[in-house]
């Protein structure tokens, strides 16, 4: 454990660490190296990136192990340099990996202390607080990877976006496959006509809870009040853990595997063209999104048990407008699904039957073209099945549209953002933060049931509802800054 005696270490006392950091940030921001091909390479090739990782439940845990998919010395060639979690329990087994380094259980000391000898930090806590460390990270000078939901709310993911730009710092949200270059290719083709509609669907909400109450004392192993981070201060109980369920504490579905599902159709529909993109105008000019919900009950503190959630796309640039809705859990959401692919298939059995067990798994996305349709299902939309099944057998692949070798996934394109400077797939400023404020929009409109909320992207604000409007921008407790 780094002591409060180590202080903050000057640059100047560590002229190869700055001059690490100089050109890996230089880099990701230009996309053209400072120095020639050959020299840059080598030396970033050369160089062994420090990374500290914050959060080591669950995945948190996958970022700090020798070998594997997330394996940061695996994956990136990095050396895991600080680690930080206010768990001792759930960070056992990693802390005890790394005996020699320092450990923290305040990234924030973690960062005021060990910022100048740190490349990156890798943020893996729960979503609430995904945003303070990640912003700190970024105002550091560091490069910043966090895991999906990016952001709990829309604000935080705008933060995170502005920051990237500003301190021109490689960003990747942990969403691992991105999104499927093909699918998108195929719809930019024409194949499947012109999008009509997108139907989407998934899991159910935790439903109608009431607060946890009771007295519990804080187990010795936890910081409890560090765990709650920027979120409203209540006295502990082992039932707010189970963070997935509350609004104060996650994103819901929409982050978790909206953030897996949704990437590929947020990019072939140029949703990202709305927003502002690196301080600049948006390409399709200033519109409006509307977002309507429909809800089996209002849940202040969680998501509803079932729910359908309408957004309203305007054209942008050569696309039309658009409806994509989402099916949420329960009968009612079911139904209408149901009821949605009889009405479609009995216009054009050609096409298929609702009976079609692909339309009983438990998520997936529909798009539905005027000359086809396409499945589409996994991480990234790994499985992409077209409709008519005779029509589309023996298509081939589309024309190519989008650059090759596309922008890089998960950790190794994280890596090729700082050494390279090309942005990664799920930067914050160019998809993931546009990304992420849209999906969020859903968990906003399933507190104003049966309201159309509309949604401005270039000021990032609610404008017809000034209640909704202040969900975009949830207030943090003293002590904490985005």
């Amino acid at each position: 454990m780094a002591t409060s005696g180590e202080g903050r270490i000057g640059h100047a006392a560590f002229p190869r660490e700055v001059t690490r950091r100089r050109f890996l940030g230089a880099a990701a921001t230009t996309g053209t190296l400072l120095l020639p091909h050959d020299r840059a390479c080598g030396y970033a090739a050369n160089e062994q990136l420090q990374v500290a990782v914050v959060g080591l439940g669950g995945r948190g845990s996958d970022f700090a192990v020798e070998e594997g998919w997330s394996s940061v010395r695996q994956q990136m060639g990095g050396r895991i340099a600080a680690l930080c979690d206010v768990n001792k329990t759930k960070a056992a087994a990693s802390f005890e990996r790394y005996p020699d380094i320092p450990k923290y259980e305040d990234f924030r000391e973690m960062i005021d202390q060990m910022g100048s000898k740190l490349d990156a930090v890798v943020v893996a806590t729960p979503d609430h607080v995904h945003a303070a460390p990640s912003a700190l990270a970024l105002r550091s000078g560091l490069h910043v990877f966090c895991e999906k939901g990016l952001t709990r709310t829309i604000q935080e993911a705008r933060t995170l976006a502005e920051l990237t730009v500003e301190k021109k710092r490689s960003t990747q949200m942990g969403n691992q496959a991105g999104y499927n270059e093909r699918v998108i290719e195929n719809v930019w083709a024409g194949r499947l006509g012109e999008i009509q509609t997108i139907h989407m669907w998934g899991g159910p909400g935790a439903g109608p809870r009431k607060a946890p109450s009771g007295t519990h004392e804080v187990p010795d192993y936890l910081n409890w009040d560090l765990w709650l981070g920027p979120a409203a201060y209540r006295p502990y109980h082992p039932e707010w853990m189970r963070h997935s369920m509350w609004r104060d504490f996650s994103c819901g579905h929409p982050g978790w595997w909206g953030a897996h599902l949704w990437a590929t159709l947020f990019k072939a529909m140029k949703l990202e063209t709305l927003w502002p993109i690196d301080q600049q105008p948006p390409a399709a000019g200033p519109k409006t999104i509307r977002v309507t919900a429909e809800c089996c009950e209002v849940c202040e503190l969680t998501f509803p048990s079932a729910s359908i959630v309408h957004w309203d796309i305007p054209a942008r640039l050569d696309m039309p407008p658009i409806r994509i809705s989402w099916y949420s859990g329960g009968r009612e959401p079911e139904k209408r699904r149901r009821d949605y692919l009889r009405e479609l298939f009995g216009k054009r059995p050609q096409w298929g039957s609702v009976e079609d067990k692909r339309w009983s798994n438990w998520v997936g996305n529909l798009w539905v073209g005027t000359e086809g349709l396409m499945y589409t299902f996994g991480h990234g939309c790994t499985t992409m099945e077209m409709f008519p099944e005779d029509k589309f057998k023996n298509v081939g692949d589309p024309p190519q549209s989008l650059p090759r070798p596309l922008p890089g996934r998960f950790l190794r394109g994280w890596v090729q953002g700082m050494k390279e400077g090309l942005p990664p797939m799920g930067c914050f400023n160019a998809f993931s933060g546009p990304f992420t404020e849209w999906y969020l929009l859903a968990n906003i409109a399933t507190l104003f049931p049966d309201t159309t909320l509309e949604f401005d992207p270039v000021t990032c604000r609610i404008t017809n509802n000034e209640d909704a409007d202040r969900q975009i921008r949830a207030p943090y407790r003293e002590g904490w800054t985005l």
